[in-house]
């Protein structure tokens, strides 16, 4: 029998089908739309319609290799009259449970990890090398991004057209912690040797593209404690990230500067409301009702330019870009507290670069980034982990093992020496 936490036979379709989504169909759908080439849909109904394939499939097949059930027509017609019920009524329900909606808004971590659970046990977990594939294919798109718009504007670009720059390189920096060394952990099981070294050249060559400053953060960070090759190589890598991340500092003003300074802002702001509330370190704040917080002067202007909302009707938790943030805004302290407890227990019950790597990129990432609020993000972050926790397939039946030399005969000579 198998153990719950061992995945069958990963990598293979349709468990990369959220990988193809993230790494590449949602980027370049975003190129085609700034180009006007498109029309904008919002990220949640891709995951939903994913979300609803996967059921279609845990219907027809429960798990990857299992036998496919019998009355999958009358499955199917259930699930039909659910969702036409469902659409029939939703102006209603969503009247009915309105006040509770921006709750169940912040609780979409849970749903994003919940998903990539679901989806590797039905559909299959994809491996490391499917990580780094795709992670290649991000990487080359940014870096191609980067080329085009500074050969034609002759200076780095003011906004991003296949996604945000920081979502991107939180993408990139799952892919990376996917192609970390291989071989025996302190402690912990051996990890694979899998994917090309072009592949993950790639993945590092398009972080330093993204120009994100966490982004570069956690690269440094990861191949410098748990990268391939010497530390002198290590360490170049590292170096060559935080020298970039200091020229971010010198570039133009661009647009994206209104969204980094109102990041600064909602941090300072939101420790003087926990500095003057620290009950509310317990129990976060109502998330349907505005942030008591003090809008300087001209904040409201650049408040308007990174979010879009007029300051006039002040600052909800949704719109905190920050993922330790908003947790700690909407649930209190506590919550983000455990959340790191149990990453870092789940990591020490089995040691991996992998994980490692994983809860370095998430610490650094969640400053500034939605992180697990975003669902491209959350869902990839989810299986990575998930791959990170399995235990490696069991080898096949047939394999051959080597046989142990017999024992030579003992040298008497030796054993009187010895006596």
């Amino acid at each position: 029998m198998r153990s719950a936490t061992e995945i069958s036979r990963p990598g293979r379709w349709p468990g990369v089908v959220p990988l193809v989504l993230a790494y590449a169909v949602l980027p370049l759908w975003s190129l085609a739309g700034r180009l006007g080439e498109a029309p904008e849909i919002p990220p949640d109904a891709v995951w939903t319609a994913l979300a609803g394939a996967g059921l279609l499939l845990a219907l027809r097949r429960p798990c990857p290799g299992a036998p496919a059930r019998r009355g999958f027509a009358f499955s199917l017609l259930v699930v039909a009259l659910l969702v036409g019920g469902l659409v029939r009524y939703l102006p209603d329900w969503r009247a009915a449970l309105s006040p509770v909606l921006p709750y169940l808004g912040e609780g979409a971590p849970v749903v994003y990890l919940l998903f990539a659970a679901l989806w590797a046990s039905t559909c299959g977990l994809p491996d490391r090398a499917d990580f780094q594939r795709f992670g290649a294919l991000l990487g080359s798109l940014c870096v191609a991004e980067l080329a085009v718009q500074t050969i034609l504007f002759r200076a780095a670009p003011s906004v991003r057209l296949i996604g945000n720059a920081d979502v991107l390189a939180g993408l990139l920096l799952v892919a990376l912690c996917a192609g970390l060394r291989p071989g025996p952990n302190q402690g912990g099981p051996d990890e694979p040797d899998q994917g090309r070294p072009w592949w993950r050249a790639l993945t590092m060559l398009g972080l330093i593209a993204c120009l994100s400053r966490t982004g570069l953060f956690g690269a440094a960070w990861v191949v410098l404690c748990f990268g391939r090759g010497s530390m002198a190589r290590r360490a170049l890598f590292a170096a060559l990230c935080l020298i970039v991340l200091a020229g971010t500092f010198f570039l133009p003003p661009t647009a994206s500067d209104a969204v980094r300074y109102t990041d600064y802002w909602l941090w300072m702001e939101g420790v003087r409301l926990f500095t003057d509330n620290p009950s509310l370190l317990l129990t976060g704040f109502p998330v349907n009702q505005p942030l008591p917080l003090n809008f300087p002067m001209g904040m409201g202007a650049i408040w308007e330019a990174a979010t879009g909302a007029s300051a006039i009707f002040g600052a909800y938790v949704d719109q905190v870009p920050s993922f330790w943030l908003r947790l700690s805004l909407a649930w209190g302290a506590a919550v983000p507290a455990a959340l790191l407890c149990l990453a870092l227990a789940l990591l020490l019950r089995r040691l991996t670069r992998l994980g490692a790597g994983l809860v370095t990129a998430l610490f650094a990432q969640g400053m500034i980034t939605p992180l697990l609020y975003d669902p491209a993000t959350g869902v990839c972050v989810g299986l990575a982990m998930t791959l990170a926790l399995a235990r490696p397939p069991a080898a096949p039946a047939n394999t051959r093992h080597a046989e142990p030399a017999p024992a030579s005969a003992p040298d008497p000579a030796t054993e009187w020496d010895l006596r």
